[in-house]
């Protein structure tokens, strides 16, 4: 199992309300549809200050090639620049990771 973690902070002059709202009404609806996708989960700290970012997000796809397939496609396309209009995409931070489950 391939995973995605990605960092997310909000754009400037946005709210962290607003960033939420918006990642949750708008943009999370829009990747939950990339295909090959198997699990999506966000997650807001509480102290978006002190934690330096304003999201944590981790999509799961089987493989590395079904990932990279999914954001070449036109949705996947559509996903990042949709990042781009809410969220500060030099402050993200990325990382591809292959995840062994230890407790379910």
């Amino acid at each position: 199992m391939t995973k995605l973690a990605i960092t997310l902070t909000r754009a400037a002059g946005t709210t962290v309300a607003e960033f939420r709202e918006y990642y949750r009404e708008t943009h999370a609806p829009l990747a939950a549809d990339l295909p090959g996708l198997e699990r999506y989960t966000v997650s807001f700290p509480d102290d978006p200050e002190s934690a330096g970012y304003d999201a944590l997000a981790e999509l799961w796809f089987p493989d590395a090639e079904t990932m990279a397939g999914a954001f070449g496609s036109e949705l996947g396309r559509e996903v990042t620049a949709d990042a781009a209009s809410f969220a500060d995409m030099d402050a993200a931070e990325r990382v591809v990771l292959d995840e062994e489950v230890v407790v379910e």
